[in-house]
């Protein structure tokens, strides 16, 4: 792995990106800190992840780099080739948590689903890895992968989340998995059309093989220790 640093940032985001963003937010912060922290952050006691730069964009995808509201130690701008990045996202799995305490001790408990697909992989990888490139340590790589709904003109299924690296540990954070969503914010309910599912409350992310997936002292999170990780595929030093 090397790092190095980049250009000036471009790209542009469409209206509809900059709205599905702003929506997926407010689903985040709603949905993991509650009404009361929902209202801190309207009011700006918090700050929410902030879109500075297009990586890239179209009717299947987004990748974008954006602002994080504290610092958390990122080692960006980072290099890992589309390669290496690929054999990572191949080994992620998500769980959706329970919505509440009782299903998740007494519930039955679902298998993990595989984050991305064969073709999601192919898709972000190269994306991802540019935006890597692009980071700054108070930033991060968000993406979203979109399919269509069984109503295309105001639905979509979504699978969104970001990836950063502090080094030597990349992080996964999945917001949305296969989710059916509006297509953008203004089009988030139709009086006759039947509800949207609600926000999910979380997942959980997984990754095999699992003696790679150790804890970042930094913050008591789990990441892929990406060195050693490149190293047992035959790759020394992300190469």
């Amino acid at each position: 792995m090397t790092l190095g640093m980049t250009g000036t940032k471009g790209g542009s985001f469409t209206e509809e990106s900059i709205l599905w963003i702003k929506w997926a937010a407010w689903r985040r912060a709603a949905h993991t800190a509650g009404l009361a922290a929902f209202c801190m952050l309207a009011v700006g006691c918090a700050r929410l992840p902030v879109p500075v730069q297009v990586i890239h964009e179209d009717q299947r995808l987004l990748v974008s780099v954006e602002r994080v509201g504290k610092a958390e130690g990122y080692t960006h701008p980072i290099t890992l080739s589309a390669q290496d990045i690929a054999a990572i996202l191949s080994g992620f799995s998500s769980l959706e948590r329970p919505a509440t305490g009782l299903l998740r001790w007494f519930g039955k408990p679902d298998a993990p689903k595989r984050v991305f697909l064969e073709g999601d992989i192919q898709a972000l990888a190269p994306y991802l890895a540019e935006g890597l490139r692009a980071a700054l340590p108070d930033e991060r790589v968000a993406f979203a992968l979109y399919g269509e709904g069984k109503n295309p003109n105001i639905e979509r299924v979504v699978t969104s989340g970001w990836i950063a690296v502090r080094d030597p540990f990349l992080h996964l954070s999945v917001d949305s998995l296969r989710s059916l969503q509006p297509r953008t914010e203004a089009r988030s309910y139709y009086p006759f059309y039947p509800d949207l599912p609600p926000a999910s409350p979380g997942y959980d992310v997984y990754f095999e093989p699992t003696t790679f997936w150790q804890q970042d002292p930094e913050d008591g999170t789990s990441g892929v220790h990406v060195r050693d990780y490149l190293r047992s595929a035959g790759k020394p030093d992300g190469g």
